[in-house]
């Protein structure tokens, strides 16, 4: 089995980052070869609309999403992790989405084999629980519907500013450990 964790935040030691972490730990007690990719430090652009992924098998742009791209083709299991900036996922996690269009067929199909197993991480300094539940939701549905992946659990930490806090939370990083623990089950 093999799992990748997908970090959107810009922070490398940042919340999000150390729940997606707690989870591929998870992952890995269970069995599972697991790889990390912060998007803040590959170098990537967005979709540049030119259908060229629709007549190919792959995207035209030759960059650090390519490998990504090859790795999350493999993968059993995808833990996706992202803060909410402005009321949505960050610039980094939306720019690798919309790439991720080169992984759709022309007609809607997922290039993806269906059945990989999905953890959602979110990270919002807002205390408000519900504040920006439909950007979760819409993001699962996104990579149920055009990835067909099975989302078995979105973790939120709710009310965390400064890098490194959730660590405190020791109800929330256990949830995350089990998480990848159990992601097969």
């Amino acid at each position: 089995m093999k799992v990748i964790g997908i970090v959107g935040s810009p922070r490398k030691n940042g919340n999000t980052n150390i729940l997606v972490q707690q989870v591929l730990k998870g992952a890995e007690e269970a069995g599972a070869e697991t790889r990390i990719f912060i998007l803040n430090e590959m170098n990537y652009r967005g979709c540049q609309g030119c259908g060229y992924c629709k007549s190919h098998d792959k995207c035209k742009l030759e960059d650090d999403l390519t490998e990504l791209f090859d790795e999350l083709a493999l993968a059993d299991g995808v833990v996706f992790g992202s803060p909410i900036y402005f009321g949505q996922f960050t610039g980094q996690m939306r720019l690798f989405l919309d790439r991720c269009y080169s992984l759709i067929n022309a007609d809607f199909s997922s290039r993806l084999p269906a059945g990989k197993k999905a953890v959602i991480i979110g990270m919002q300094g807002a205390p408000d629980a519900a504040a920006f539940k439909g950007v979760y939701d819409e993001f699962g549905g996104q990579i149920s519907n055009f990835m067909r992946m099975d989302v078995k659990d979105t973790i939120v930490g709710i009310g965390y500013n400064a890098p490194g806090e959730v660590k405190g939370d020791s109800e929330l990083m256990e949830r995350a450990k089990n998480a990848g623990l159990n992601l097969f089950k």
